[in-house]
Formats: C-alpha cells, structure tokens, sequence
C-alpha cells in the first residue's frame, strides 16, 4: 500500500480523471458552490492523484469534484492562478481495487455519491476478497452497511427500478431497506417461482410500517400471497412495553435507526426480539 506522499501545485492539463474514480453520477451537482467556495477562501483539501509513468501524466483517485471546480474557475477567470491545483501526490497502487478503494473510501466522506455509485464499488471490493471484514476496514463502513450495499446489488432490476421511481417510498434509504426486507421475508432468489411484484407489494408494506414489521415476517415465512401475509400479520397479538432509555441509549438508538431507515421503535423491537430469542434458544 502507499507509503510516501507529498504536496505539490499540479497544472489542469497534466491531470487525468480516470476509471478508478468511483463516482459516476452527479459530478457536476452543486459545482457552483464549490467554485463559489474555492474562490472565496481557497481549495482547503488536496485533490489525491498518482503519477502514472507511462502516460506522463497524473491520475485523479479522489477529488474529481474539487478539479471540475478549477477548471470552471480556470474558464471563468483566466490569469487568477486556477490552472494549478493543490494535489496530493501518492505512491501509485499496486492495482486496480487498491485504486478504487482509495477514492471509494475518501468519496464516502465528502458530498454525498449516488448510491448506484456506491453499491457498485463496494460490491466489486467484496466480489475481489469475498469478505465484509476486509471491505469495512478498507472503507470505514460499518459491517452493516458493506451487507446492505451488497444485497442491494443483488436486487431484481424491477425492485431496483421501483426503489428510484419513489414506488416503494419516497425516501431512497426507507425503500432500500424495506425492499431487502421483503426479499428476506419471501426469500426471492432468481427462478425461485416468486415474482418482482411481489417483493415491491410486500416492501411497500413494511416501507409503510402501518403493520407490525415482525408480523409480516413471521407471516411471510409461511407462504402463501401478499395479501395473505398482510392479513395473517394483521390478527397477530401485540404486547406492549414501555421502556424507559438513558440519553447515550436513546442517541445511540437514533442514530442507528437512522442509518437502517428503520424508525426507532421498530430497531428497537428488533433488537429485543432478538436477545430474547437467544436467551430462549440458550435454554431450550
């Protein structure tokens, strides 16, 4: 991995952005501000790049948005000392993932990447060591989310479709999770006889959480259609309990929840579930 790094003013026209930047879409969204913020007090981080002999040029791992930045500043005001940026010049890596985890893992920091930018780089970081360790260390994330970004590039493109059309919820993160929710719950796998429709129906359901989620789990582990499901979870029994947390608790709690675009009460009910399920198992 790189061991040595050092700082130099590098001209626009030396610099190439190449396939290892991981971001794809929305790179020029919020450009305006950037430059607007460039201008007014300067580039504050270094964009990362490598020098690559054979090319006699520079390539770009991280900060494509900063560079687009330069140049429309470089066309807007010529002569202002935009054709040189601020870069951050490392050891080129070994290879291609090493590349690609380097500007996967500074983009994850900064303004926030479409997800399909996301789900495709992590995916390809865990299809190369076939291991969730090895790609949370590599980028930060926790366990949960490199599982996540995994089985969302597992989805049916019909359920992916419905995910960015706002069919299943109006908010992308809700919908991710209610989809791989569903899919749990049904245990779609290609060929496996359930239909797309039917993962969107029931994702929708819990994306709603008009009914209780673990109910419909349960329920959906019996078989049978969506409808059926729904109703079979509707006379399930619920049993109330009032908890009282302490503040690190209760914020610790949000910010999960936030994360899983689950509410609150519903992680919680899930976490509890599933100790007490332990403790059952543990003394069976």
């Amino acid at each position: 991995m790189n061991n040595s790094s050092e700082f130099k003013k590098i001209s626009l026209d030396e610099i190439l952005v190449d396939k290892y930047n991981v971001r794809k879409k929305d790179i020029d969204k919020g450009l305006d501000d950037i430059a607007a913020s460039i201008k007014a007090v300067g580039l504050l981080q270094p964009i990362t790049v490598y020098k690559d002999d054979e090319k006699g040029k520079y390539v770009i791992l991280a900060g494509q948005r900063r560079l687009n930045a330069f140049h429309y500043l470089n066309d807007n005001f010529p002569q202002n000392g935009y054709d040189q940026i601020d870069c951050k010049l490392i050891d080129e890596p070994p290879n291609d993932i090493e590349k690609m985890s380097i500007s996967l893992a500074e983009n994850i920091t900064q303004a926030t990447m479409a997800t399909a930018d996301i789900v495709e780089a992590v995916t390809k970081l865990f299809d190369y060591k076939r291991d969730y360790d090895y790609v949370r260390d590599k980028l930060g994330l926790t366990e949960y989310m490199v599982k996540k970004y995994v089985k969302l590039s597992r989805l049916p493109e019909k359920v992916v479709q419905a995910i960015k059309e706002g069919v299943i919820h109006p908010k992308s993160n809700n919908a991710e999770n209610a989809a791989l929710r569903a899919v749990d719950a049904l245990q779609w796998i290609p060929n496996s006889g359930i239909s797309e429709d039917d993962v969107i129906e029931l994702a929708v359901e819990y994306a709603k959480d008009e009914i209780d989620n673990e109910a419909l789990d349960a329920e959906a582990r019996k078989g049978g259609t969506v409808e059926q499901i729904k109703e079979g979870a509707k006379k399930r029994g619920k049993t109330k309990l009032l908890l009282n947390l302490d503040v690190d608790l209760a914020n610790k709690l949000k910010r999960v929840s936030e994360e899983s675009g689950e509410n609150e009460s519903s992680k919680a009910i899930r976490y509890i579930a599933s100790g007490v399920q332990k403790d059952l198992d543990d003394h069976e």
